[in-house]
């Protein structure tokens, strides 16, 4: 119905949490494949997928979403998490908007994942500010998504965040956002390490160079 309404693509929005103690990693991810290989039977346009960034082998993963007939990723799904009511003594959903730093991790995924895959990728949570949008397409994203920020200030922000990214490209001399884009991808980083967990004693001491403890604590 969506297709014949006139959309252009279709974003197939994944939301599922296993409780079953029986199904398996590789049973939810079949779960996901054959949906992705349904609605590609189903329609010709272009198709996104949106998933959360919870699985076992994410860049394995994402190529069985491709063959099953993604024409692009969209990371990541932000879950609503459930909270528990203390007066009500119930459980309840509960929006928390994102902030900018959850925007760490589509970089570090997009930035993996770009030279692996040959469809679109999208960014979306925590992108609030134009270094954040930036810093997505420099490791490789096609699009960035917000909408916490808009919730929050309003579509006016996003003049100022065009503006801001424009007088960056200007200032450095770049001829488009094409240029820039994946150009820090994880194939094109000089230090592929800082994607992985072996810098965390690097990023541990960094930190404490940066904020020594106080004299006597």
């Amino acid at each position: 119905m969506i297709e014949q309404a006139g959309a252009d693509a279709l974003e197939l929005n994944i939301y599922f949490v296993p409780t079953d103690d029986e199904m398996t990693a590789a049973d939810v991810e079949r779960r996901y494949i054959d949906l992705v290989a349904d609605v590609r039977q189903s329609v010709s346009l272009p198709l996104a997928v949106k998933i959360g960034q919870n699985f076992t082998s994410l860049p394995n993963f994402a190529q069985h979403l491709v063959a099953a007939g993604a024409d692009g990723l969209v990371l990541f799904n932000r879950y609503v998490e459930a909270d528990i009511d203390l007066d009500t003594l119930q459980m309840k959903p509960d929006l928390v908007l994102s902030n900018r730093h959850e925007a760490r991790v589509p970089i570090r995924w997009i930035a993996i994942l770009r030279d692996q895959l040959k469809v679109s990728l999208a960014a979306t949570s925590g992108v609030h500010r134009m270094q954040g949008a930036l810093k997505l397409l420099l490791a490789g994203a096609d699009v960035t998504m917000m909408a916490s920020i808009l919730l929050m200030n309003g579509p006016g922000v996003l003049s100022a965040i065009l503006e801001e990214l424009e007088a960056w490209l200007e200032e450095r001399e770049y001829d488009s956002v094409e240029q820039l884009k994946g150009s820090m991808s994880r194939g094109n980083c000089a230090d592929p390490s800082a994607l992985e967990r072996a810098n965390y004693m690097k990023a541990l001491t960094n930190y404490t160079m940066e904020h020594p403890l106080p004299p006597g604590s």
